[in-house]
């Protein structure tokens, strides 16, 4: 993801369950509204990035014949 490009997002707030989208455009954490409620999400896009890695790489482990 070292490219600048506006990234697409769905967030569910977690207080009212509204569904909104959002647009990306760094790895930067961010605070994004919902408009039904007005709750403040944060999304964190390095972090969730962090995550999908070390997830990855446990499945990759876990294929190549761990337990």
């Amino acid at each position: 993801m070292g490219s600048r490009f506006q990234m697409p997002m769905t967030i569910r707030c977690y207080e009212c369950g509204n569904v909104f989208d959002v647009v990306l455009v760094d790895k930067d954490s961010h605070d994004y509204p919902c408009a039904a409620c007005g709750k403040v999400e944060v999304f964190d896009l390095g972090a969730w990035e962090t995550k999908a890695i070390a997830w990855n790489e446990k499945m990759i482990t876990k294929r190549g014949g761990g337990r």
